[in-house]
């Protein structure tokens, strides 16, 4: 799929200095332009709504690059409604919490910050997994 064509160069960035590079993310741009240009925003209240979560969610503390990065994926996948938008973030925030208690248990320390990109790939990936069809 395509959101998954350059999930390695992105985690790796993220793993190597906590910061995901807007230039990893122009592809992610692109593709959402042509495909926004093509079908039209799916629901542009949900835009709003997800827009306003993620915002809130960077005063809490995450990424500016995490949260372009979830806004991105959003538009690609085209959501319906907020179930579907919420269940990927509740996939998200589970991958997450088993990163940090795997850190826990490896570095016998508490985690302050991690690498956010591998959580949300394989959070994406989970969710469309076990998404209804």
């Amino acid at each position: 799929m395509i959101i998954f064509a350059l999930a390695l160069p992105i985690i790796i960035a993220d793993c190597h200095s906590r910061k995901i590079p807007n230039i990893y993310l122009y592809f992610y741009t692109y593709v959402g332009a042509m495909i926004c240009v093509v079908k039209g925003f799916s629901n542009l209240i949900l835009l709003l709504l997800v827009i306003a979560i993620l915002a809130l969610l960077h005063l809490c503390g995450m990424g500016m690059g995490d949260s372009k990065l979830i806004a991105l994926i959003v538009v690609l996948l085209q959501f319906d409604g907020f179930t579907q938008f919420s269940s990927l973030l509740i996939s998200i925030a589970f991958v997450s919490g088993v990163e940090i208690s795997l850190y826990m248990v490896v570095f016998k320390v508490v985690a302050r910050t991690i690498a956010m990109a591998p959580s949300i790939f394989i959070g994406t990936a989970l969710y469309l997994a076990t998404r209804a069809a």
